[in-house]
């Protein structure tokens, strides 16, 4: 009998691929997927370290887990940036773990699987050409495809850098190859990842790489995440611009609207230069749509400065914004400012930016009652009033109300809707 995998992912859609490469692997060893956790003979927890509590919540899941143990022989894997940052202390805390497996490890996996308490963290640095033909993707018609990893900021809140490594680029030959074999295989939708992805600096910069790879016939849309704000310049823009197959739904985290908390957060953007960006994109891309990232709290952050936070969101007017209070993590440059404002204060102004935003969404969304859109199949609801479902060039998702009774053709395909409704995340439309 095939031995069976299960895997839990948390974090970013950087782990969310890696999860993709190591079931991969997986499958190459014979193994195959389990449906529930108790069908599993490898059961691996991807994690991630940016949000608080992180390492308590991996923990207290392997304290679940571990109970599955006595009953069988599980192996218990533990890999991502928690695996990064606690390396063998993981098997001090919890020894029913078999396998730590860092973020630049992933391509050890064989052997780790062999040994027990085992523990690879050692950074690759050729980490970023891991085999691709061994990937299991998700079903559907959307790929994502790695093409840096790492990141050279050191903003002062994240640990990112010191769990993912400095910024590597792959090389351009095996991106195209890659997407070109993805589009041969039925994918319309490819999304590039990167931890700072529009620093990607191989043979050629960001820019040219969008538009070599929005050239590949087959490829009915291209997106990108995340951006740094610095590294967005006019040249990208005018790409975006000029290739209809390149998406407009642009994340762009700002994390503070005031340039001395962006300073103190070592973002090397100012609030002026934000709003300079934003206004080219809406100035060139009329149809955008932009999402952002903030932090509440952040050490020394007054409530006039956090009322600029306010005031860019209400300037900029994004169709969505994610927002956490300010938690240290041990590691990073901004421990040292310790947390001096009270719980309480950063969970009010939270609530505060989250209501305003909510204002704003509902008002953008509610806009586009009335107008024509465009939209990319990619998924069937047939048993639902709205059969049809895709995304707009902008990233939001579109469910469609058709009378036709095939729709089974529609997928994959490009449709003329009229948007009749709106909700705060998604729209309704009525297939032309």
């Amino acid at each position: 009998m095939k031995k069976k995998y299960y895997i839990e992912t948390w974090g970013c859609q950087m782990n969310v691929h890696d999860s993709e490469k190591i079931a991969g692997t997986l499958s190459s060893l014979g193994y195959s997927k389990a449906e529930t956790i108790e069908q599993a003979d490898v059961y691996l927890m991807n994690t991630c370290t940016i949000r608080e509590k992180a390492k308590e919540k991996i923990f207290s899941r392997i304290g679940v887990v571990k109970e599955l143990k006595k009953n069988r022989d599980l192996k218990i894997g533990v890999a991502g940036c928690v695996a990064q940052q606690e390396g063998r202390q993981i098997f001090s805390r919890a020894p029913q773990v078999d396998f730590v497996m860092g973020t630049q490890a992933l391509q050890d996996l064989p052997e780790l699987l062999l040994e027990k308490h085992a523990c690879s963290i050692e950074k690759h640095p050729d980490n970023h050409l891991f085999p691709t033909d061994q990937i299991v993707r998700k079903e559907g018609l959307k790929a994502q495809v790695t093409i840096m990893e790492g990141c050279d900021n050191f903003c002062s809140y994240c640990i990112v850098p010191y769990t993912r490594g400095r910024e590597r680029s792959r090389n351009i030959p095996d991106i195209l190859y890659e997407i070109r074999n993805l589009v041969s295989s039925g994918f319309v939708e490819i999304e590039l990842l990167g931890q700072n992805v529009n620093s990607y600096n191989s043979e050629v910069n960001f820019a040219t790489l969008l538009k070599e790879v929005s050239a590949i016939g087959g490829v009915e849309m291209l997106r990108f995440i995340s951006p740094h704000p610095k590294d967005f310049n006019i040249e990208v823009i005018d790409i975006i611009r000029d290739n209809n197959n390149i998406g407009t739904g642009l994340h762009l985290p700002a994390q503070s609207g005031n340039t001395r908390i962006l300073k103190r957060m070592g973002r090397d953007h100012t609030r002026e230069h934000y709003l300079q960006l934003t206004a080219m994109i809406q100035e060139k891309l009329p149809e955008c749509s932009l999402t952002s990232d903030f932090i509440v709290g952040f050490p020394g952050e007054t409530e006039a400065e956090f009322l600029e936070t306010v005031s860019l969101i209400e300037e900029v007017g994004y169709d969505r914004i994610f927002s956490f209070m300010y938690s240290p993590r041990p590691g990073t440059r901004a421990v040292q400012y310790g947390d001096p404002i009270p719980k309480h204060e950063k969970a009010k102004r939270l609530q505060y930016l989250q209501t305003r935003q909510a204002e704003i969404q509902k008002k953008r969304m509610s806009d586009r009652i009335g107008k024509r859109d465009r939209i990319l199949v990619d998924r069937l609801e047939p048993e639902d009033q709205h059969p049809l479902a895709g995304r707009n060039r902008e990233n939001l998702l579109v469910h469609v109300q058709s009378e036709v009774g095939d729709i089974d053709r529609f997928i994959g395909r490009w449709i003329d809707v009229d948007i009749v409704g709106a909700g705060m995340h998604t729209l309704r439309g009525k297939l032309l």
